[in-house]
Order: C-alpha cells, then sequence, then structure tokens
C-alpha cells in the first residue's frame, strides 16, 4: 500500500516538509507525537518543531503499523518499542555498512582503526553527484543517500576530533592528570 519513499540529504525537516514526504497531516503528526515517543522533534530558537531522518523514518514505521497492519494505537507503541528501540534512535548508526556503488563496503573498524585520512573513495559518475546508497532500520519504507562530499566531511571532521584528543592527551601527561 505505501511504496519506499527517497528521504531528502538534509539534516532537518519543517513539519510542512514532513507532512509531503510522508502523507500524514499535521494534526495526526502532531497527535503522533503525543503518543509516540520515538517521534521527538528538536524545537528551533523560533520555536518551529524540526524532524530529523530517524523521526520520518518512525512516522513512516507508525503509519504502516496504524494503517497497513491496522493495529491500535497502544499495540503500535509496543510494536515501536521493538522495532525502533530508543538506543538505535540516539546513535547515528553509521556504524552500519555502507553500499557503494561497485559494491565495496565500509566497516566500522575500518573507519575507527584508520588514524589517516584516505583519499576519497572514486565512484562511477550518476548526475554529477555521487551518492553512497545505505538502507535504514525500515529499509522497506525508507532509503538515505550520502554524497561523496558528505564522506569527505566525515572524513575531515574525524581527522579534526584525533588533533584535538591528541592534543587532550597531552595535556593530561603534561599535567599527571587521570
Amino acid at each position: 500500500m505505501f511504496g519506499p519513499i527517497e528521504i531528502p540529504n538534509k539534516s532537518s525537516f519543517k513539519i510542512n516538509e514532513v507532512c509531503a514526504l510522508t502523507g500524514v497531516k499535521s494534526y495526526v503528526l502532531r497527535f503522533w507525537e503525543s503518543e509516540f515517543t520515538e517521534i521527538a522533534p528538536m524545537t528551533s530558537s523560533s520555536g518551529q518543531k524540526l524532524y530529523e531522518h530517524r523521526d520520518i523514518e518512525a512516522i513512516l514505521l507508525i503509519k504502516k503499523l496504524l494503517f497497513e497492519d491496522k493495529m491500535t494505537i497502544e499495540r503500535a507503541k509496543a510494536e515501536m518499542k521493538i522495532l525502533m528501540p530508543r538506543e538505535s534512535l540516539v546513535e547515528a548508526n553509521f556504524a552500519d555498512n555502507f553500499s557503494f556503488e561497485d559494491d565495496e563496503a565500509l566497516h566500522e573498524d575500518e573507519f575507527l582503526a584508520n588514524d589517516s585520512i584516505p583519499e576519497a573513495p572514486a565512484y562511477p559518475e550518476r548526475n554529477s553527484q555521487k551518492e553512497v546508497v545505505r538502507e535504514t532500520s525500515a529499509p522497506s519504507m525508507t532509503k538515505r543517500v550520502l554524497i561523496e562530499s558528505d564522506f569527505q566531511k566525515l572524513m575531515a571532521a574525524k581527522s579534526k576530533l584525533q588533533e584535538i584528543l591528541n592534543i587532550t592527551e597531552g595535556l593530561h601527561h603534561k599535567n599527571h592528570w587521570s
């Protein structure tokens, strides 16, 4: 009944964007927010609700449970606790494998163990943006797209964090902190 959707590569979405993506009316969405802890939008400094990818995934899963599987709200709440445990919502889950266009995989161990920043892998051109596709926790409903520039930004951030860690460790050692 509900086909898979592709969530745009943005960090946050306004309520009207979420409604357009999911096909859920805003008043229904606000009600679901009060019933399901898995939908937890941030509030901007102007008071506007901003939804993340995980919120959209939760909304789509709730929609499926209620409308397609014909569950009651109470049963859907229980099912959501199993299907989307809170721990998985807190983590970015980038530890999962990414599927590259050329079928290579970047594993967490390789990503975390590598102290140097590798050159960004070369992928075949595709619409002038190079894409890395990763299925989300609800693979039949959503698909995230990570473009090469995002990968490069992640690697640069990793490098800066490593520098900060090295400086911090040096300070700990120099000042004999535990």
